[in-house]
């Protein structure tokens, strides 16, 4: 055999011996995935006892809206952490405030009642009234995601001269705040200027069942931050009265409502 030949027969053994001891041929796969469903949180009042601050509501946005807290919440008055009166409580003290010619008669407490005194007046020009009766209550939420507000007037009693239609009805927001020692929204959006407002005028107005009264178009939280800083206040106003305020004409009597707030994630 000549050299030419050896080199020849080597090339082939090598080729051979590398095909040999070629690697596997293999695949890892890898699929990370991550999943977040919607969340809304609304917080105010725990509604058996009437503590603050308590979230009653946390909402994941399934196909149910499912809520995870069985408990009922109660809303705050506006502007503090004290929960509004049960319907006990206002059935016992439910006496509005009277102006007269824009001055509080009584004692200030806000009840016109056999406690108040005032001095004798000149009825010339005097007027009973002079500013709306109203009732401010407030809740918050805090979310990642857009939400909608529905109202639904559950129960109402009237008596006297009121009907449900005397009372105006208003639903707002406040994006940021001090309530208490509380200071809300230092890391939410504005949804109250993004978003829309669609309550009824008044409590007559109120269709029955489910009433879409405010709708988000992105969520509260804004930045990095804790459940109360990406929280915003929802404050709601009802008005016994026009805008000028309660006069002697309306009459006497008495309207008590009971309205549900549900948040959901469309």
């Amino acid at each position: 055999m000549s050299f030419r030949k050896l080199l020849l027969a080597g090339a082939a053994l090598a080729t051979s011996a590398a095909a040999i001891s070629a690697p596997a041929n293999a695949s890892i796969i890898d699929r990370p995935h991550f999943k977040v469903l919607g969340v809304v949180i609304v917080w105010g009042a725990n509604d058996a006892d009437g503590s603050t601050p308590i979230a009653t509501d946390f909402v994941i946005g399934d196909a149910a809206d499912t809520d995870l807290i069985a408990a009922d919440g109660r809303t705050v008055v506006t502007g503090s952490l004290t929960a509004t009166p049960d319907a006990a409580a206002i059935a016992a003290t439910g006496f509005a405030a009277l102006d007269l010619n824009s001055t509080e008669i009584g004692d200030g407490d806000g009840d016109l009642d056999l406690n108040d005194t005032f001095a004798a007046f000149d009825v010339t020009g005097a007027t009973i009234g002079g500013a709306p009766l109203t009732y401010d209550s407030s809740f918050y939420v805090a979310s990642n995601t857009a939400f909608g507000i529905n109202a639904e007037l559950q129960s109402s009693t009237v008596a006297g001269d009121f009907t449900l239609a005397d009372v105006g009805y208003a639903l707002s927001s406040t994006q940021t705040g001090t309530d208490g020692a509380l200071t809300f929204g230092g890391n939410a959006n504005d949804v109250g200027a993004t978003g829309a407002f669609t309550a009824p005028a008044n409590l007559g107005a109120f269709a029955p069942g489910q009433n879409q009264v405010f709708s988000a178009t992105e969520r509260t939280a804004s930045s990095a931050g804790n459940i109360v800083s990406q929280s915003v206040r929802f404050d709601a106003e009802y008005t016994l009265g026009p805008v000028a305020g309660y006069d002697l004409s309306q009459g006497a009597g008495s309207v008590e409502a009971q309205l549900a707030y549900t948040v959901f994630v469309p």
